[in-house]
Order: structure tokens, then C-alpha cells, then sequence
């Protein structure tokens, strides 16, 4: 009997050990087969990204054109400091032109803000320069201000920008300084002092000495609007004189009053509506 046990029991070992071996073929076909076929869409997928990124990069196209837009800084500094020219591959610019930016800024600290937009192999750079706004003399110490308003102490003006005098309000201040800076840099350069200089008739009266030689009347709220009419009345002025834009926009030599105008025709009063 104990014979017998022992055979059942070989039997037994040896029939589940078979079925172990065919079931570990069983799985090592299925493998065989699932490798190759992962492997084969793995390769499919890794190509069509190299495919894609091919299509939207297109390491072949170059940028054919560059245009800079700035005031006083030469385009070929703006250039530079893009690190963009003429024959730069166009997938170096394309999606990264918010970096591009930062890099213009970070390089060229005569630079305010900037704009980098791509149109095909066209790339165009737009610039906005610092602009020095004019310099204030407030508690004993001259300030130079900037574009925005803001101030900070330097020993003298520099005679870049105008000098800003009788302001007692800082908002009032503001708003001929946004309205300068919004100016052609030529008109801007023409401009000397700008005086809050108010009387019975304009409480917000502008006194504006101008480089050559004529006086400005404005009105604080409506400078940076009207100011621009300055050069055309300028130009056809016989003789340097008074250029009043508080009311209008008319002209009349020093020495004659509002009230009476020259009559010729040499000496004509010039009127904008």
C-alpha cells in the first residue's frame, strides 16, 4: 500500500510540473507576440512626433526680414539684443517671442517695453523707449521723472527734458507728464519749462517755453491733445510769438494782445478749428 501512495503521489508531482512547463510556453508565446507589436506602435508614435515637430518647426525656413520700430536706439542694437537677423533659423523665434522680450529688457536699459510678432519669415520688433518726462524741484532736491510718474533725486537737470514749476497738485503733474511723453520726440525736444501758471479766465492755465522762441498757452487737461497742433501753427507764424491753445488754437506775435490781432496779410493771425 505504501508503494502504491508514493507512485500516486510521483504521479500527481509529475502531472502538475507538466502543467507548470506547458503553462509557462503558453505565456512566453504570448510574450513573443505582445513585444513585437508594443515595440511596432511605440515606433509608430515616436516617428509621428518627429514628424510633427518637423511640420511645425520647419528647421529649414529662415527669417528673411527683421523690422525694428524704436525712436533713437539703432535697429541693428535692437538686433542684437533680440539676437534676430536676417538668415536666423525661424523655429528659434517662433513660440519663444515673450523670451525674446525678456531679453531685449534684461540687455538695453534704454528700453521700457518691447513687442516681438512673427508674420510668416517676417519678424517685426517694436520697442517703447524711456522716456525722461521732465525734472521737478520739490523740498530743495531737483527730481527727474519718468514716464510713469516715477521720481528719483539727481543733483541737476541734464536739459533733456523740460522743467515742470507752480504744481501743487501731483495729479495735476501727472497729467501733463503722460501727456509729454505721449509727444513726437521733435515736439518733445522743443519743449523747455512748462509753468502751471493759472489766471481769472484758465485755473489750469500752461505757461510752455519752447526752444525756438515761442510761448505756449495751454490748458493742463488738454495739453497732450492740443499741444500737436504746435508745429503747423509754428510754421506759418511770420515772427516768433504767442501760440494759445487754451481756448482754440490761434497765434500772434509778441507785443499784441488777444484783443487786437494783426491785420495784414503778413502778419495774419493763424486759427485751427
Amino acid at each position: 500500500m505504501l508503494a502504491i501512495a508514493c507512485i500516486s503521489c510521483f504521479c500527481q508531482q509529475f502531472q502538475k510540473r507538466k502543467i507548470d512547463i506547458l503553462t509557462d510556453a503558453t505565456n512566453n508565446m504570448r510574450l513573443k507576440k505582445t513585444i513585437p507589436r508594443q515595440f511596432w506602435l511605440n515606433l509608430v508614435i515616436f516617428v509621428l512626433v518627429i514628424i510633427s515637430l518637423i511640420v511645425l518647426l520647419q528647421p529649414w525656413r529662415v527669417v528673411q526680414t527683421v523690422t525694428v520700430q524704436s525712436a533713437t536706439i539703432p535697429a541693428t542694437a535692437i538686433e542684437a539684443d533680440a539676437n534676430i537677423k536676417k538668415n536666423t533659423p525661424l523655429w528659434r523665434v517662433t513660440g519663444q517671442t515673450n523670451f525674446i522680450v525678456q531679453r531685449i529688457l534684461q540687455k538695453n536699459p534704454a528700453v521700457d517695453a518691447a513687442q516681438v510678432t512673427v508674420n510668416g519669415q517676417h519678424v517685426t520688433i517694436k520697442v517703447i523707449e524711456k522716456v525722461t518726462a521732465g525734472y521737478v524741484y520739490q523740498n530743495g532736491q531737483w527730481l527727474v521723472m519718468d514716464r510713469n510718474g516715477r521720481q528719483q533725486k539727481v543733483a541737476a537737470p541734464k536739459g533733456d527734458a523740460p522743467v515742470y514749476a507752480g504744481f501743487k497738485s501731483q495729479s495735476e503733474l501727472q497729467q501733463v507728464v503722460q501727456g509729454f511723453v505721449g509727444l513726437e520726440l521733435t515736439l518733445r525736444q522743443n519743449i523747455s519749462q512748462i509753468t502751471l501758471s493759472p489766471n481769472k479766465d484758465n485755473a489750469h492755465r500752461l505757461v510752455i517755453i519752447m526752444d525756438d522762441g515761442n510761448t505756449v498757452y495751454a490748458t493742463s487737461k488738454t495739453f497732450g491733445q492740443k499741444i500737436s497742433y504746435y508745429p503747423g501753427i509754428a510754421a506759418q507764424m511770420p515772427e516768433k510769438g504767442i501760440v494759445d491753445l487754451q481756448f482754440g488754437a490761434y497765434s500772434h506775435a509778441y507785443g499784441v494782445t488777444q484783443d487786437k490781432p494783426q491785420k495784414n496779410a503778413a502778419e495774419k493771425t493763424t486759427q485751427t478749428p
